[in-house]
């Protein structure tokens, strides 16, 4: 497995990854968002590659923080085709996200995730995060 930074020739692949999580995206779309993230020097995003195939990806954005005296890092995606899961994917991606966040700084690592997604939950767990909140959210027009 090979991890390098996504670009827009990944949007179908990325789309069709999203929807696996529950998010629905055209290629369009994807294209569009993973185009704007490349652009900011906040946000990164990878691809996990197995035969020339997308079979994952991880995204963070650093942001600095009122609450530590440092930078933080937020995943904000993590998905592993359903066809590549429990062979260690996410972990590499995960060990990618932390590198970097510590390679640019940053004082925590953290994430959001859905209550329904337990075996995510204990995946995290696994890798030495803690729940220390819950996750609000108000959609707006």
């Amino acid at each position: 497995m090979e991890c390098r930074p996504a670009s827009a020739k990944d949007a179908r692949r990325v789309a069709e990854l999203l929807e696996q999580l529950g998010y629905p995206a055209s290629s369009e779309a994807a294209a569009r968002r993973l185009q704007a993230l490349a652009a900011s020097r906040h946000d990164d995003v990878w691809v996990a590659e197995r035969d020339r195939k997308v079979i994952g990806l991880v995204a963070i954005h650093v942001s600095g923080s009122l609450e530590y005296d440092g930078d933080v890092a937020k995943v904000s995606a993590l998905v592993v085709d359903k066809a590549a899961r429990r062979q260690r994917v996410g972990e590499q991606l995960m060990a990618l996200a932390e590198r970097e966040a510590r390679r640019r700084g940053c004082v925590l690592l953290f994430l959001t995730t859905a209550e329904r997604r337990q075996d995510a939950h204990a995946f995290y767990r696994g890798l030495g995060f803690e729940e220390t909140g819950r996750r609000f959210a108000k959609t707006l027009d």
